[in-house]
């Protein structure tokens, strides 16, 4: 009797791992097919599922920035200002200040808004969003405009920007430079 509870035993410590091992790999694989593409989703779609989770960060910053693209800043502010209240990610927080800074400029209010941009790159130092909103605000004031033109300069030998933001840069640099 004793040696039939011995062979059970070995036999459920060997056999446990590998079940173990393939339930995992299974749960793994059926939870990656199933991720969403944000693409396929609406807008109010989003809304719902972060009234319901206002802590999803990454759905709210995607929802946000839907917004902001749409130059719906009324609806894009709560989100970005969400963000930046609560969130402890310090490049989405970064990311939202630095957007909440650019709504502000568009409205007209140049302190207020680097205040904000400001914020973002104390709180990461090398948000090239942060840097890139300062230089273009800066460059186009005449009392600060050599330090815009520094800033975007610096940028400029960015290997990290995007291509379409360099072009971006080189316009502006184009326009204030000559």
């Amino acid at each position: 009797m004793l040696k039939n509870k011995w062979f059970y035993s070995s036999i459920f410590i060997i056999l446990f791992p590998i079940f173990l091992f393939v339930n995992l790999q299974n749960n793994t694989e059926n939870s990656s097919n199933q991720s969403t593409n944000l693409d396929d989703v609406s807008n109010q779609e989003m809304e719902k599922v972060i009234e319901l989770n206002p802590d999803i960060m990454p759905m709210r910053i995607a929802l946000a920035n839907r917004y902001f693209e749409a130059f719906d800043y009324s609806s894009a502010l709560p989100h970005f200002m969400y963000v930046a209240e609560n969130s402890n990610d310090i490049d989405l927080k970064s990311l939202s200040l630095s957007q909440i800074g650019w709504m502000v400029y568009e409205s007209g209010d140049i302190n207020t808004s680097l205040n904000y941009i400001n914020e973002a790159l104390r709180i990461s130092p090398k948000s090239l969003l942060a840097e890139t909103y300062k230089g273009i605000i800066l460059i186009q004031q005449p009392d600060t405009r050599d330090e815009g033109i520094l800033i975007l300069n610096s940028l400029r030998n960015n290997p990290s920007l995007s291509e379409e933001d360099m072009l971006i840069i080189e316009e502006i640099l184009e326009i204030y430079e000559s």
